[in-house]
């Protein structure tokens, strides 16, 4: 499989990384409207592969994009601080605009994975600007943050964050809901197990 990400920021190229590294696909393309950095990037982590994977990783313009069954949007302008999410929508769709028209000139029916900010909405704007259907436009969601949670978790009752079972809910920012009714830790109600430990969460 070939993946195309557009946006080598850190968002980006953490992604890349961890493909290679997993060799979740047979080739990485790198493209950003900085042509430097994504090739910086696409060296350091193709320079990695040896000890990862057999992932081809390169960097180039929207062309490279011909042929990737999924392209990971990460572009966008950074949140000023202050700066909402939702501030941030009118900006990131302006270049969301310009980044998928480029991407589907030459990739015309890729799976969208949408890694800006504020992602649930670009994911639906995304949807609308591209017409792919919604099966084909997925959005990170409040994955970050049930990661977040299960690690802040996992500290906390000094067990793996592997062992807790808690999700995020809502949107990724500020109006997002943590589980707790429904968090675990292992098959225990996180509460039980935490007054089990002696270590409750209050």
């Amino acid at each position: 499989m070939k993946v195309g990400i557009v946006g080598a920021g850190m968002v980006g190229s953490a992604a890349a990384y961890a493909i290679g590294l997993k060799g979740a696909a047979r080739e990485v393309v790198l493209v950003d409207r900085d042509p430097r950095l994504a090739e910086a990037h696409a060296l350091d982590i193709l320079h990695a592969m040896p000890f990862g994977s057999d992932t081809a990783v390169s960097a180039g313009g929207y062309g490279a994009l011909e042929g990737a069954e999924v392209v990971i949007l990460a572009a966008g302008v950074a949140q000023r601080p202050g700066e909402t999410r939702v501030d941030l929508l009118g900006r990131n769709a302006a270049v969301f605009r310009e980044v998928l028209g480029e991407t589907l000139a030459v990739c015309p029916d890729p799976i969208l994975l949408i890694a800006s900010n504020p992602v649930d909405v670009m994911t639906q704007v995304s949807q609308a600007i591209s017409g792919l259907p919604r099966t084909r436009v997925i959005g990170s969601g409040t994955i970050l943050d049930t990661a977040r949670f299960r690690s802040l978790l996992g500290a906390h009752l000094h067990i793996s964050p592997r062992s807790i079972h808690a999700y995020v809910l809502g949107e990724h920012g500020d109006s997002q809901v943590l589980g707790w009714s429904c968090a675990r830790a292992g098959a225990v109600p996180i509460a039980a197990f935490a007054a089990q430990v002696g270590a409750p969460i209050t």
